[in-house]
């Protein structure tokens, strides 16, 4: 078992339990990933020499560098976004072929590097874990089940990977079980959130202007939550 994503993963379970409002509990899980990569990054380990070399090559998308300039540590996000220009300098140096093929690579190389992220990478690695970890702790400890069940829902992303990493490494009658209880899980609170935004479009007919809105009102916001999860849930 993954040990030390054992208590994160844990921890983030037993919040839903505690608060449904707090959404998917690996929403969560990947939000304290991306926080803790951002600190690290305009940290002490911005002058490691091997993370400086990682941010160099591979820059950061812009929802990232959004949120290292938000952090507020401008002087250390300068120092690495000096050298990652330069890096980018380099790449578009031509090299000594025809022009026509020079201008092929340099497009090929300025691509990759406008597609990649070392946060994101690091995230994607550390959350590849903790979802297989949550699919270790449910073979290995009933009290998970108890954990995984109590959770409000989990958003249609997390929920596919969830099922993804389960059936990587539970036999046909394990996952089968598993699969059964989730999909209950999830297939009641599509069926419920469903309904709730089908109230809200009744609600601008004005043969129900005057019913309650019940939980309708926000009905917009929890569905985009559940399609496309929600960074910020912590």
């Amino acid at each position: 078992m993954e040990q030390i994503y054992t208590i994160p993963v844990n921890e983030a379970f037993e919040a839903g339990m505690e608060d449904p409002t707090r959404g998917c509990p690996f929403c969560r899980l990947r939000d304290k990933l991306a926080k803790e990569e951002v600190d690290r990054v305009l940290g002490a380990s911005m002058m490691e020499p091997d993370t400086r070399q990682q941010t160099n090559v591979h820059g950061f998308c812009g929802h990232h560098l959004e949120q290292l300039t938000a952090a507020g540590k401008r002087l250390p996000l300068a120092l690495i976004l000096e050298s990652h220009l330069i890096e980018i300098g380099n790449a578009m140096k031509k090299p000594g072929v025809l022009p026509a093929a020079a201008g092929g690579d340099t497009a090929k190389k300025l691509d990759g590097i406008s597609r990649d992220c070392y946060i994101c990478s690091r995230i994607d690695f550390h959350f590849q874990h903790m979802l297989e970890t949550a699919a270790l702790l449910w073979e290995g400890d009933t009290a998970f089940h108890k954990k995984c069940l109590s959770q409000p829902y989990f958003c249609l992303p997390h929920f596919a990977e969830f099922l993804q990493a389960a059936r990587a490494r539970m036999k046909g009658k394990d996952f089968g079980a598993f699969y059964k209880q989730l999909y209950e899980k999830e297939s009641a609170f599509l069926e419920k959130l469903g309904g709730d935004v089908s109230w809200f479009v009744k609600k601008f007919d004005y043969r129900y202007a005057d019913e309650p809105w019940n939980d309708a009102k926000d009905s917009i916001e929890r569905a985009s939550a559940f399609l496309n999860g929600n960074e910020g849930a912590l």
